[in-house]
């Protein structure tokens, strides 16, 4: 689990931070080591989160109290793992299709970049894009979808794992944030492949 994005929950806030997982020993009795980077710290020293990993098997959700670690203020924290909810991940088809893809860097301090690619695979919760440059890491990508016969598809994702493959990169996406209407297209498309 090492390199996996963490979207952390916490009680009373509205938004969710997100973070690197530096450490997994917390599913055996240790606690789980995050890197918060740019995202808000926790609001005190020790607060209730659900943390949620994607991993390729399922979605993992964990019940945990978040701490400094090592006692720090700084953007590292621990999680202690009270409970473990194993979900799983693919609640929709996924269909092999070929869709032009931009990944772009919205919200994320720094220059704003995009990447273009192409996906490999579309579902109506994710998809995978394979692109020629890599896409600056621990940012959460906008991904701009080129649907048939309408317009552009846009959703806020995160990515669930990088791959180096021939001539670039490939990346698995969940959609965090997309309009009913686009879920709905994305559905419509995965039926129409797989009916033909």
């Amino acid at each position: 689990m090492p390199g996996q994005v963490a979207l952390i929950e916490v009680d009373g806030l509205d938004d969710c931070l997100t973070g690197v997982v530096l450490d997994d020993e917390g599913l055996e009795g240790s606690p789980v080591v995050v890197d918060l980077g740019a995202s808000p710290r926790p609001p005190g020293d020790a607060c209730d989160v659900v943390a949620s990993f994607f991993a390729p098997d399922a979605l993992y959700r964990i019940s945990a109290t978040a701490v400094p670690h090592d006692g720090g203020r700084d953007a590292v924290i621990d999680l202690r793992v009270h409970d473990v909810e194993r979900v799983q991940r693919r609640q929709s088809p996924r269909a092999r299709r070929t869709l032009a893809a931009v990944l772009s860097n919205f919200d994320d301090p720094g220059a704003l970049v995009s990447v273009v690619g192409e996906t490999v695979d579309v579902s109506e919760g994710g998809c995978r894009v394979r692109t020629g440059t890599r896409f600056p890491p621990g940012g959460d990508p906008t991904v701009t979808l080129s649907i048939p016969g309408g317009n552009d598809l846009v959703a806020l994702g995160a990515i669930l794992q990088t791959s180096v493959v021939d001539e670039g990169y490939e990346y698995r996406i969940v959609f965090l944030e997309i309009e009913e209407d686009d879920r709905s297209r994305l559905a419509r498309l995965v039926t129409e492949l797989a009916a033909a």
